[in-house]
């Protein structure tokens, strides 16, 4: 993006966007696997005990990750299908919900250990068979919680090959 415009789109959003008062933006975002998995990617910290976690998007809010652990080459990827299971409701609770799907008992008990062997990222937590997503705190971390504020509804649904963000962001006058 040219510089002198984000410039100009980071005073406008420091200042509440006074210009821009009274808008509202209506957008269905659909989000590559390819992006998703780059984002991802970037969460993960170097040396830690995942070496690497590749989504894939289903069809019917369904989403397979593939987790590879640190601990050996020789370990295949561990496959776990998720399933959306309760959208957040800004402002309130920004917190998206996935539940494990279709888990093989290995795989349920590998998720319900795995916090006490790895260190999630600050907004993520494991609860049996429950994964939480906190939108506010993973975006704070990025120092982009801000942006949240504008949001005033969110709704996250999958397609084969990407996640769709359902967004409307509202500008107060």
């Amino acid at each position: 993006m040219n510089s002198v415009l984000l410039d100009l789109l980071q005073r406008q959003q420091r200042d509440g966007f006074p210009d821009l008062g009274g808008s509202e933006v209506v957008a269905t975002i659909p989000v590559s696997e390819r992006l998703v998995n780059e984002a991802v990617a970037t969460l993960l910290p170097p040396g830690g005990k995942v070496r690497e976690v590749e989504i894939r998007a289903e069809a019917d809010n369904r989403l397979t990750a593939r987790v590879r652990l640190s601990v050996s080459t020789l370990l295949p990827a561990i496959p776990v299908t998720l399933a959306i299971e309760e959208q957040p409701r800004l402002p309130e609770h920004p917190i998206l919900s996935l539940r494990l799907a279709q888990a093989s008992g290995f795989v349920a008990l590998a998720a319900s250990t795995l916090p006490s062997m790895v260190t999630l990222p600050p907004g993520i937590s494991i609860e049996g068979e429950h994964i939480r997503l906190d939108l506010r705190r993973l975006l704070a971390e990025r120092k982009l919680d801000s942006w949240l504020e504008y949001v005033t509804d969110l709704r996250i649904s999958t397609r084969a090959g990407a996640i769709v963000l359902h967004l409307r962001l509202t500008i107060g006058q």
